[in-house]
């Protein structure tokens, strides 16, 4: 049977990567996408971190699989919003699906998967502070043997801590802009010296790993990377600063070009991306325009914020507390989902709409957004597109995602602090999530060479699944997209459907999640979401 090794990208478009081929920064890259099946992996909505990558692991959206943000509320009746976990995660992910069918996994660096999965095989989980990645790996000794066998290895720099993540907050010092790209270079050699120890060492027919540096380097540095972005004349601090991305991206191409000498002929590589990347050059004060159409009143907690935002402070989501919620009929509380909350009596809401009020009124928001919601200067509308939770949401952890889920014209995220305005340019260009993400595929039976139509985050496991000649559950959303493989194989090798996934086996209710009840670490982790612009 054939071994898939999954190289996520945190973040990767073709926007740079072609651009980075193009100009001989990542020439491995450019070969493997020459003989393998290639196209767009639309994120899912919003395209963000957590719900993609869930998405993508599982087969299923995040309303069934309960990862809609990277803070979301505990439950459909809690007032309080945590960072998410793996115990939010509700549906099997694809790693205890192969070991239920006698084969072994390994995922490195994956967001909620905190604590870890007990699946055959090994598990490191991403976005933790790096005092807890030993209590977080699976086997419990995971940590202690990479410290005894792996030379070089630093838990420290593979976490990394805070007190460097900070210098991606936008506005950073030029000077801060070398050493955030060589922290990044650093922490990636550590990914990946673990994924080519375990390769080596620990062998397992499905491994997959996030190097999410891809992403952190675009959100501050878009201006360098985007060849549209490029200046006439560039002068010698855009150039060097260019160079040492361009350095990041090598030293990524670079992995690209070890992996495939770790793994034979039989074996698949797939080169994912969780979303895209874009540049985003506005800032829409959401709550102050619920406040100008009368939807929102500010309880006396909330504050005024100056225009320079940006810079670092306490780092939480914003709490219901801000609000009057008696005077409140809709609010945003967490800026990277781009969500509207509509509180209604009963549930989290002791005030709010009537049960019986909520879809007039909610047809009445979506209305004042599309058309009234507009850029004072020019009238032009802020707002292209939005969806309930019905459409972005279904299944049955709807109730935890936002009422309604906004595009903005420049894809951006709006921010829910309470500015002096509605509208306001940024300071400079940032990176922010597009929708349209990547993936290449390259194996047996792979159509070498072969463009593939537009692919979902559901497809990425039962396509994965098919190559590795295993049944596909039959309650996967996706489809294996058979467009990869050369039609003589689909002939020859016929999908198998198997019996529905298993709900995960949580932990124990007496045992408790360290992380999530440590404040010190999950303020870290609060932290580095500011830091990236996923919170005010």
């Amino acid at each position: 049977m054939s071994r898939v090794v999954l190289f996520g990208l945190d973040g990767a478009t073709y926007t740079v990567m072609d651009d980075l081929v193009r100009r001989g920064v990542m020439p491995c890259f450019g070969a493997f996408r020459e003989r393998s099946a290639w196209g767009t992996l639309m994120s899912v909505v919003p395209p963000l971190t957590p719900p993609a990558w869930t998405t993508m692991v599982t087969g299923r959206s995040p309303g069934h699989h309960g990862i809609t943000n990277f803070l979301q509320f505990e439950s459909e009746a809690s007032k309080y919003v945590r960072v998410v976990t793996s115990r939010e995660v509700c549906c099997e992910t694809i790693w205890s699906i192969v070991g239920r069918q006698g084969k072994r996994a390994g995922c490195l660096n994956f967001v909620a998967h905190n604590p870890p999965p007990k699946i055959d095989g090994y598990v490191i989980p991403g976005w933790i502070p790096w005092r807890w990645v030993k209590k977080h790996s699976h086997p419990a000794n995971l940590i202690d043997g990479l410290k005894e066998t792996l030379s070089g290895f630093d838990v420290k720099e593979l976490a990394v801590d805070f007190n460097e993540e900070q210098k991606a907050i936008a506005g950073a010092e030029l000077a801060d802009y070398e050493p955030w790209i060589d922290l990044h270079i650093r922490r990636e050699r550590q990914w990946f010296a673990i994924l080519e120890h375990q390769l080596q060492r620990d062998p397992a027919e499905l491994v997959g790993i996030v190097l999410d540096g891809v992403d952190k380097l675009q959100h501050l540095l878009w201006g360098y990377l985007d060849p549209a972005m490029e200046p006439a004349s560039p002068d010698e601090s855009f150039l060097r600063i260019r160079e040492r991305c361009w350095d990041y991206f090598r030293e990524v191409d670079g992995f690209l070009e070890k992996l495939l000498k770790l793994v034979s002929d039989e074996d698949y590589i797939v080169i994912a991306s969780d979303h895209g990347f874009c540049g985003t050059n506005e800032l829409l004060y959401i709550n102050n325009w619920l406040e100008a159409q009368g939807y929102l009143t500010w309880s006396d907690k909330a504050e005024v914020v100056p225009d320079d935002s940006a810079e670092i402070g306490e780092a939480h989501p914003y709490h219901l507390t801000e609000f009057d919620l008696d005077k409140t009929r809709a609010y945003a509380i967490s800026a990277s989902n781009n969500g509207i909350y509509i509180p209604v009596r009963g549930g989290r809401h002791e005030v709010g709409l009537e049960p019986e009020q909520y879809e007039s009124f909610r047809a009445e928001l979506i209305d004042r957004l599309l058309n009234h919601c507009v850029d004072p200067s020019t009238g032009e509308k802020l707002v292209t597109r939005i969806w309930t939770k019905e459409e972005a949401f279904s299944g049955p952890k709807m109730q935890l995602a936002p009422d309604l889920t906004l595009e903005l014209r420049d894809k951006g995220f709006f921010s829910v602090l309470r500015g002096q305005g509605v509208l306001r340019r940024r300071p400079m260009t940032a990176g922010i999530h597009h929708p349209e993400g990547i993936l290449l595929m390259n194996g047996p039976g792979v159509a070498s060479g072969t463009s593939l139509p537009t692919m979902q985050m559901v497809d990425v496991a039962p396509t994965m699944l098919y190559a590795m000649g295993l049944a596909i559950p039959e309650d996967l959303e996706g489809r294996v997209v058979t467009e990869v493989f050369d039609p003589a194989y689909v002939s020859a090798h016929p999908a198998v459907t198997g019996a529905k996934t298993v709900r995960p086996a949580h932990l124990p209710p007496e045992e408790t999640n360290d992380l999530a009840d440590d404040p010190e670490s999950e303020e870290q982790v609060m932290m580095r979401l500011k830091a990236l612009g996923y919170i005010d």
